[in-house]
């Protein structure tokens, strides 16, 4: 190994090394986000339950369910693009193409 390599790698421990704790902040906050989704997803599950047994469910309620059931849809469509090659440039693409069109492909959750 060269010395230049050598430095390469002291650089890019440093830079991790300085970041270690914003990294480890958003960490700690998408685990809390995650929580939170699972939390939300068996709310949907629970209402879809109610109805499909025949319960007595508010249209607001359901309402509420599928607001948030296609969140998460959209939410899974764009980690799908956004894991392809280029999946960033995609998404921006697919943002810009919605907006013309009247369509609104992001979760309506602030992350």
């Amino acid at each position: 190994m060269k010395f230049e390599d050598s430095n390469i790698f002291k650089k890019l421990f440093n830079q991790y090394d300085s970041q270690r704790e914003k990294v480890t902040s958003s960490l700690k906050e998408l685990k809390l986000l995650l929580a939170s989704e699972s939390k939300e997803s068996l709310q949907i599950l629970d209402v879809y339950y109610k109805y499909i047994a025949g319960e007595n469910i508010s249209k607001e309620e359901l309402a509420k369910a599928n607001d948030k059931l296609e969140d998460i849809l959209k939410g899974i469509g764009a980690l799908g693009i956004f894991a392809l090659p280029g999946g960033i440039l995609a998404i921006a693409f697919l943002v810009k193409l919605g907006k013309k069109y009247g369509v609104d492909i992001l979760p309506k959750k602030k992350f």
